[in-house]
């Protein structure tokens, strides 16, 4: 069972918490709509990964962003919606 800070780091960095993104499917401590927000927010963070590297700013870390929309897929997750103007991270 994980603590109530564990489980506040995994809707603000999964990775951090998670190996790997179908973990959070499987996950008997949060519900499905936390598993979303935990899934949409790693969604965020691999296209930040996949910016970077594209401008060379990447540390070498393995983008899981198939694995995320697959984990996404699972749990029939909507697509992000983006709020603002269009920008090289958005759906």
């Amino acid at each position: 069972m994980m603590t109530n800070e564990d489980k506040k780091k995994a809707l603000t960095s999964p990775s951090s918490v998670f190996k790997h993104p179908i973990e959070v499917v499987d996950s008997h401590d949060f519900d499905r709509a936390e598993k979303t927000k935990i899934l949409k927010q790693w969604e965020l963070d691999a296209r930040l990964l996949q910016v970077a590297t594209e401008e060379g700013m990447g540390g070498g870390e393995h983008s899981l962003f198939a694995d995320v929309k697959n984990a996404q897929q699972s749990l029939d997750v909507d697509h992000l919606v983006e709020d603002g103007a269009p920008t090289k991270v958005g759906p």
